[in-house]
């Protein structure tokens, strides 16, 4: 049986050195406090280039009781052997008909721990809130946690794969001859709620509102309208304390729309190599415009790497993927 307590840290374990993880020698906690948020931040997601210390916090106040973080650590110790965090998507009202998505995030598990009961301990926190074969869930997956993937669910099917790319601040330009005619792109600060939330709906067809328009305003974030002051996409950067920067998302109707709101971002930040790192750009295979709409913003040549594969076990997606040229960050969302 798992020990589910209200942590009292006491001694710490020595991290770097070997050790074997069973039921009988773990304490597992979920309801995080302060105390939890810091020790995930100082062993696990300082060292992350793409994430800010106050993250986990805001990404918990914007889905509430339907975003579910575990923590397993080394019993009557401070030293985190895995992290397991998951949302529950629920649909929308006017998809009544659809069922709930379990969507399992971020799955870390430390690389000194040995024995194979850490894998069955995690897969049984994923279980625990819902995430399991037959019941709409999503997670993804790499190449060596596929199989881990299959032993949950059953299947290995997935819909798309995604990937990441990295462009130097110093490879970046803005083009002098971009096709902009016909749209207005405003700072997602200053345009209603409704309109951001109501494009998003079409696309991803399930609550996630608090998430959408704080992480549409966050840093750098716009609207894009067509002359009839309809909505026609909307994107953001995301910027670190490492200097890099990340499109996280970038939704339009089409390729010349997503380039006109990057160009209006990066003309506000202005290509400063001493304040800005790397750009990071998560794509997928779902349409090839994914990849190569920010070509005419480098001066080195597009390249990619795959990270993951999004893995399904229903066809009921309620997904639009055609307007999805980047994806909001893959460690909270699907899409």
């Amino acid at each position: 049986m798992f020990t589910i307590i209200a942590r009292r840290f006491s001694r710490s374990a020595f991290c770097g050195k070997q050790i074997t993880i069973a039921y009988n020698n773990i304490d597992v906690v979920k309801n995080i406090q302060d105390r939890e948020y810091d020790l995930i931040w100082k062993t696990i997601d300082s060292s992350r280039s793409d994430i800010k210390n106050t993250d986990l916090k805001k990404f918990k106040e914007a889905f509430g009781d339907d975003f579910h973080q575990t923590l397993t650590l080394v019993r009557n110790t401070d030293r985190i052997v895995a992290t397991n965090s998951h949302v529950v998507f629920r649909p929308l009202d006017r998809n009544s008909d659809k069922e709930n998505v379990v969507f399992r995030g971020k799955l870390w598990i430390s690389p000194d721990v040995t024995g194979r009961q850490i894998e069955e301990i995690t897969a049984r926190q994923s279980y625990d809130v819902g995430f399991s074969v037959g019941n709409h869930s999503m997670a993804y997956a790499t190449n060596k946690t596929l199989a881990s993937y299959k032993n949950m669910t059953g299947s290995t099917e997935f819909i798309e794969k995604y990937y990441v790319s990295h462009y130097d601040f110093g490879d970046l330009c803005l083009p002098k001859t971009l096709n902009t005619e016909g749209i207005t792109v405003k700072n997602a600060r200053d345009v209603p709620d409704k309109d951001i939330l109501d494009y998003d709906a079409d696309i991803f067809k399930y609550e996630r509102s608090k998430y959408v328009l704080g992480q549409l305003r966050d840093d750098f974030g716009r609207v894009a309208y067509n002359e009839n002051g309809d909505v026609i996409g909307f994107g953001a950067v995301s910027t670190y304390p490492s200097g890099e920067c990340c499109i996280t998302p970038m939704y339009a109707d089409d390729i010349r729309i997503a380039r006109t709101i990057l160009k209006s971002i990066l003309e506000e930040m202005t290509l400063n190599t001493e304040k800005y790192w790397r750009l990071k750009l998560y794509s997928h295979d779902h349409f090839p415009e994914s990849y190569g709409w920010i070509r005419p913003f480098l001066k080195t040549m597009t390249h990619r790497t795959e990270v993951y594969k999004l893995m399904c076990d229903h066809k009921q997606l309620g997904m639009d993927f055609s307007k999805v040229f980047s994806p909001f960050h893959p460690s909270n969302c699907p899409m």
